[in-house]
């Protein structure tokens, strides 16, 4: 079964490959330009750069030369093409395939960005804005504080991330997680079939395979737990509801050092609004780090079709992990 699950995925990742170098080059589907576009080199160690002085997700990350709220500049900066209708696959659903510029989420806890699932109003925390300068600096730099709705083993947990002192698991290049993928500052490209859609993230070269039902591909109940978890897709409507879950849990939430537990279940929903645009949104459900779900709605852009999906090697520019500058992430010996 093993072997054969690994030839299935194998041959999907290489037709998806083939597929998005295809549409990169302009020999898919055309895609309209999003405003604002990427320049320069890679990015630093651990490819998430510096939080916000206050704590907000960016709205555009920045790579290089950057990009903006507004149209043009960096790489491939046209202004943007005016929206058109929703492109459709072959059973009638949104197609969700194109390079998308996701906004780089550093910290999912920002100001007003921790939103109630049911009501999509902000989460009330009795104990919100509580402070602890005793405890290690987040990941931008920041004092820590009760930015969300912890259990006392996710405050414990937050309170202990210090990747100063023990490493940070990006930080020595390995995989980022699901959650770390999503939010990161480089483009992601989706390839759409009616049963299948491939997210290729430019962060570090990697990928996530989501079968959508009634697909009969389903993962093996003895597959290990992973870095990236295993997600499973299905359509609510016009929205695309992806499931995520058995995680190794190594991984944080993002680059803050937000914590989650083997446990958590991600759920990301996609819902292409038009052309250029897709509304994108991410609960946590993980009841041993927090007392409630909480979620993040986001918007997405499309990138101007000349602007490609590049290699990424964390492991070429990040001299720290050779140096002896940056303190390697060691695997912890208990997994909550």
């Amino acid at each position: 079964m093993r072997i054969r699950l690994n030839s299935m995925i194998t041959a999907a990742a290489v037709s998806v490959l083939v597929t998005a170098t295809l549409i990169a080059m302009g020999q898919g589907a055309p895609q309209a330009p999003a405003a604002g576009a990427r320049g320069g080199a890679a990015a630093a160690a651990g490819g998430q750069g510096q939080a916000p002085a206050n704590g907000a997700p960016a709205a555009g990350a920045q790579r290089g030369g950057g990009r903006g709220a507004g149209g043009g500049g960096g790489r491939g900066g046209q202004n943007a093409a005016p929206a058109g209708p929703v492109p459709r696959l072959s059973n009638g659903k949104p197609d969700l395939s194109g390079h998308w510029a996701e906004p780089y989420t550093n910290n999912m806890a920002g100001r007003g960005a921790v939103l109630d699932p049911k009501t999509r109003t902000a989460i009330t925390m009795a104990r919100a804005g509580e402070m602890y300068p005793e405890a290690p600096r987040d990941g931008g730099g920041r004092v820590k504080t009760f930015d969300l709705p912890y259990t006392e083993l996710g405050l414990k947990e937050w309170k202990a991330y210090d990747p100063v002192k023990n490493g940070d698991y990006a930080g020595s290049c390995l995989p980022f997680g699901m959650s770390r993928n999503i939010n990161s500052p480089h483009g992601s490209q989706f390839v759409h079939s009616v049963d299948a859609l491939a997210m290729l993230w430019e962060q570090n070269t990697w990928f996530t395979f989501v079968p959508i039902e009634p697909n009969p591909l389903k993962w093996p109940a003895d597959i290990p737990p992973a870095w990236n978890g295993y997600s499973i897709g299905h359509w609510d409507g016009d929205t695309l509801v992806i499931e995520t879950k058995n995680f190794n849990g190594y991984t944080k939430l993002d680059t803050t050092g937000h914590p989650h537990s083997k446990d958590v279940v991600m759920i990301n929903t996609f819902l292409r609004t038009d052309s250029n645009s897709m509304t994108h949104t991410v609960t946590i459900h993980d009841p041993k780090m927090y007392s409630v779900d909480w979620m993040n709605v986001r918007t997405w852009r499309l990138k101007p079709a000349n602007d490609v999906l590049m290699e990424y090697s964390c492991e070429e520019n990040n001299g720290g992990i050779f140096d002896g500058s940056i303190t390697l992430w060691k695997k912890p010996d208990v997994v909550e």
